[in-house]
């Protein structure tokens, strides 16, 4: 084998949202394309590329599909000028920023065998993808902090039946459950951005069940709607709005409020949210602490990762959901999240010399579980065009 060209880091972004350097298509002349409506990331991650070369950190940019070897890829992009630049170069390193999930066998395979080495270190813990991903596994691990989680196991009436059965039991045993109203919100466990979300009246089985037969290869949890239209005011005005802290080596570097469109529930800025950052001293100090518990009950000093919440009408904060990848992305359009962003990227290419200076070790953390990787293929997919959700009233 030829001999690789060695960084300090590498960048392995996921290989549906992402194009390696080894593909010879004429149109494949940057990382991102339009196919998933992210070029922008070619500024974002272009931007990450220089920021490393101006704090002299050798990295490049790579894919979860040339992954060959511990620590080894098989092509890499390179960022120079203002331009990318394709290197079909074996490529290597000790430090991985790994932005991709295992989601489908290929991908999973290959992440394990870029991390069969315990001299290969992931920038972010493992163990934070099997409890973020999956929101029945969050659910599960953080009850005390989050909203009711129950599962759908089957697509039909009564296992719908069951579980909205379930579901109410559950949130009538809640000591705030007066927080919720009797809507039921359905999710895709492994969703993300907001897509694949419903809301309904209860007792709309039938309704339910003709979103999951639509969606046969997604699986869903549902959850009782909580009224948090009054709970968070930004400006003396209350809004539907959810906050998020996002934690760099155990502690909050950035938080930001994101204020939902009127008529919608869903707070993700690309679905019409608007998100502002905010200080932390301008938020609720009853909130901070529930992060930082969770934080600490977490007890990852490592990795980036985010913490979404919401407050109820009646001042109650819950977990919305967890994210052990947030995006290092900006909107182009606002220049103050722009300079916001920036600094966070800056954050952890810091983050990223210290280690490759020190020796870096990571608590024992439980190996990736299985997981239904034909419903989060679904999901991944689903993923490629918006989807508007269903909202029964």
């Amino acid at each position: 084998m030829k001999k690789s060209i060695y960084f300090d880091v590498l960048i392995v972004y996921n290989e549906k949202f992402s194009s390696s350097s080894s593909n010879n298509a004429i149109e494949n002349k940057t990382p991102f394309s339009d196919k998933f409506d992210n070029e922008s990331y070619n500024i974002v991650y272009g931007h990450f590329l220089e920021v490393c070369e101006k704090f002299k950190l050798k990295v490049a940019f790579t894919t979860s599909a040339d992954i060959v070897g511990m620590g080894l890829c098989k092509s890499f992009w390179s960022y120079k000028n203002k331009k990318w630049s394709k290197n079909n170069s074996l490529c290597s390193s000790k430090l991985i920023f790994d932005k991709f999930a295992p989601t489908n066998k290929g991908i999973a395979s290959r992440r394990d065998l870029l991390f069969s080495s315990k001299k290969i270190k992931p920038f972010n813990e493992a163990g934070l993808f099997n409890l973020f991903f999956d929101k029945q596994e969050t659910y599960n691990e953080l009850s005390k902090y989050s909203i009711p989680t129950i599962s759908l196991e089957e697509n039909n009436l009564e296992s719908i039946n069951n579980a909205c059965s379930a579901l109410a039991e559950l949130t009538s045993q809640h000591p705030h459950a007066k927080d919720f109203s009797s809507d039921i919100v359905m999710k895709d466990e492994f969703g993300a951005g907001g897509e694949n979300v419903y809301k309904f009246k209860s007792k709309q089985f039938k309704e339910i069940l003709a979103i999951t037969l639509k969606n046969s290869k997604v699986s869903f949890i549902i959850q009782p709607f909580v009224k948090f239209d009054q709970g968070f005011s930004y400006h003396n005005a209350p809004a539907t709005t959810d906050i998020r802290f996002v934690y760099l080596s155990g502690k909050i570097v950035q938080s930001y409020i994101r204020i939902a469109k009127n008529g919608d529930f869903r707070c993700n800025e690309h679905l019409g949210g608007a998100l502002t950052y905010l200080p932390l001293e301008e938020i609720p100090q009853k909130l901070v602490a529930k992060a930082n518990i969770i934080s600490k009950i977490l007890n990852d000093k490592s990795s980036l990762y985010a913490l979404d919440f919401v407050i109820s009408n009646n001042g109650n904060v819950y977990l919305l959901e967890g994210n052990s990848m947030p995006g290092l992305d900006w909107n182009m359009s606002l220049k103050d999240n722009e300079i916001k962003a920036k600094k966070l990227i800056e954050l952890v290419v810091k983050e990223m010399i210290k280690r490759t200076k020190t020796k870096v070790t990571h608590r024992l953390i439980k190996p990736i579980k299985k997981i239904k990787f034909d419903k989060i293929i679904s999901s991944i997919e689903e993923l490629k065009a918006p989807v508007r959700p269903l909202i029964f009233s």
